[in-house]
């Protein structure tokens, strides 16, 4: 079984904590948004489908938040089933618009059901979206640091806030909505700092360039050099974490089948792990 491994390090590749070093190893694509849509653009769409897959390979768009959730879900997938998954992991909102460019995933997991809703309005979508998790933020400091109550996060002590960037990245609306509940928005517009997608926000804290951070719950027991907790869901709307397979999907059996092992027994038992809620039980069975 072939897998492809395209990897694209940023300068702060190295704060990169061991899960995510493996997440890289197995079957990751990574290529930037910009890079994909270049590449897309450059070969043209029907050549980049080729030249990016052979057979039993799937390829899988998924919210950062997973990273390090579908690294462990990929390798058992591809024990169980034989099909190879490569991932590519950015904001929902940028591979929303890498799949309205034509980029040849077979199937998106997306941090919303905003960006969903989008693909199957523009007839992106094979079959009908899937709430498959509920997401939650997290407060994050670097490692050793106090962790501060919500209310004290406009502290002169944080003087850099990391989040994602609410341009497109649902963890980073859902940030800005906490930060509005608490009466915090205005206080810390200028100590913002946001990082492309949530892992990039979780990135800037890792490194020390922000005193404090908004990120995936998901990132707590698999990041290092950081300590956290959960952040109140009730001071921003439901993160409805949602899947659709890919309208033109090259491997659109093997889509569902991955949609399926996600949502069963091995699936389930690894987004409980990570922390995500199950929208069937109102989120709160996996979201402790």
């Amino acid at each position: 079984m072939r897998l492809m491994r395209f990897t694209r390090f940023s300068k702060q590749s190295s704060a990169l904590s061991s899960v995510a070093r493996r997440a890289l190893s197995v079957g990751v694509l990574v290529l930037g948004p910009m890079l994909m849509l270049g590449f897309l653009i450059a070969a043209g769409v029907d050549e980049a489908r080729d030249s990016v897959r052979g057979e039993d390979e799937l390829l899988v768009a998924a919210a950062s938040d997973l990273r390090f959730a579908f690294a462990e879900l990929g390798e058992r997938f591809e024990s169980e089933s034989g099909v190879g998954v490569t991932f590519n992991f950015g904001s929902t909102g940028l591979l929303t618009q890498q799949i309205e460019n034509g980029a040849p995933f077979d199937v998106f997991f997306s941090a919303n059901r905003a960006y969903v809703d989008r693909l199957v309005e523009g007839g992106f979508a094979a079959d009908e979206p899937w709430a498959y998790a509920i997401g939650y933020l997290a407060v994050v400091v670097p490692g050793g640091e106090p962790l501060p109550a919500p209310e004290a996060l406009s502290e002169d002590r944080f003087e850099a806030l990391a989040i994602a960037n609410p341009a497109h990245a649902p963890y980073g609306m859902a940030a800005e909505q906490a930060l509005e509940s608490l009466g915090l928005k205005s206080a810390l517009e200028e100590r913002l700092v946001y990082g492309e997608n949530v892992l990039d926000a979780l990135r800037l804290v890792e490194t020390g360039n922000a005193d404090v951070g908004l990120v995936a719950l998901a990132f707590l027991d698999a990041a290092e050099g950081v300590d956290g907790e959960k952040l109140s869901p009730e001071l921003h709307e439901p993160i409805e974490q949602t899947a659709v397979t890919i309208e033109g999907a090259a491997n659109l059996e093997a889509a569902r089948r991955f949609l399926e092992f996600v949502g069963g027994e091995v699936g389930r038992e690894v987004l409980e792990r990570y922390r995500f809620g199950t929208p069937d039980a109102g989120g709160d069975e996996y979201g402790r």
